[in-house]
C-alpha cells in the first residue's frame, strides 16, 4: 500500500489517500469521496470553493468542522489534528530488496558468462548487471535510495565475480576433456565437480595471473559502462 497527498474538497483539509482504495475520507470533516477528486482540488485548490471550511485565527491554518464526540467545542484541538494528520511514510523493504537485487543482476552475471567463452570484454555485462540489480531492488524493497543503489552495485559485483568463477570451471573442465582424449589421464569429471575443484587451479602463479588481469579488466569495463547510471540514481536521490 502507497500513500500520497490530497486536499478534501469540503473542509480544504490537507489528507493521506491510500492508493488501494477508491475512495478517501477526510480526518477533519469525515467527508467520503472519489480518491482522484482528492488530486485534482490539490492541483488547483484555487479553482474550489470549501462549504465546510474554518480558519484558526490564531495562526492562519485552515481545518475542517470536524465535531467529535465529547469534544465539546465542535472541533479538534491541535494536538489531535497533528496526530491524525501525520503522513505515513514508506518505509524500504530493504532484506527483500536484497533478494531481488541478487536475482535481477544474475541477468548480468549471464550476459557476462556467455561473452566470456567469445574471449569478448565489454562494459554492457556491468551495465545490465548494475541497472537488472537496480530493478530488482526497486520492485521487492518498494522503492529506489542511494543505500539501495549501493546494495545493487554489490550484487552486481557478485554476480560477475560468480559468473568469472564458473568460466574458469569451464575451462577446467573443458581441460580435463582434452587430456583424457589425449590419454595423458584414464579419468574425466563432470562440470559439476569442476566447479568444487576450479580454485585450485588458481594456486598456479601464471594461471592465476591470467584470471585476475581478465577479471580485473572486466570490472573496470563494468564500472565504466555503469558510472553515467549510477550517476543518475544518485542525482535522483539527493
Amino acid at each position: 500500500m502507497a500513500s500520497y497527498h490530497g486536499m478534501c474538497k469540503n473542509c480544504g483539509s490537507l489528507i493521506t489517500i491510500d492508493d488501494s482504495k477508491e475512495n478517501c475520507e477526510c480526518v477533519f470533516c469525515h467527508c467520503v469521496f472519489p480518491r482522484d477528486e482528492a488530486e485534482k482540488t490539490l492541483e488547483n485548490p484555487d479553482n474550489y470553493s470549501f462549504a465546510n471550511e474554518t480558519i484558526d485565527q490564531g495562526n492562519g491554518m485552515v481545518f475542517g468542522n470536524s465535531v467529535t464526540s465529547g469534544a465539546g467545542n465542535g472541533h479538534y484541538d491541535d494536538a489531535k489534528i497533528l496526530e491524525e494528520h501525520e503522513v505515513v511514510e514508506h518505509k524500504e523493504n530493504v532484506i527483500a530488496g536484497i533478494v531481488g537485487a541478487m536475482l535481477f543482476s544474475l541477468v548480468g552475471g549471464l550476459l557476462w558468462f556467455i561473452l566470456y567463452q567469445v574471449n569478448f570484454f565489454s562494459s554492457l555485462s556491468g551495465v545490465v548487471a548494475v541497472v537488472c540489480a537496480n530493478i530488482g531492488y526497486m520492485l521487492f524493497a518498494r522503492g529506489e535510495s542511494k543505500k539501495g543503489l549501493v546494495i545493487s552495485v554489490i550484487a552486481a559485483i557478485i554476480s560477475i565475480v560468480t559468473a568469472w568463477y564458473l568460466c574458469l570451471s569451464l575451462d577446467c573442465y573443458h581441460a580435463f576433456q582434452e587430456w583424457y582424449a589425449d590419454g595423458e589421464i584414464n579419468y574425466t569429471i563432470t562440470y559439476a565437480q569442476a566447479v568444487r575443484i576450479a580454485y585450485t587451479f588458481l594456486s598456479e602463479p601464471p594461471i592465476a595471473a591470467a584470471y585476475f588481469k581478465d577479471l580485473g579488466i572486466g570490472l573496470l569495463l563494468c564500472g565504466v559502462g555503469a558510472f553515467s547510471f549510477i550517476r543518475n540514481v544518485i542525482r535522483r536521490n539527493r
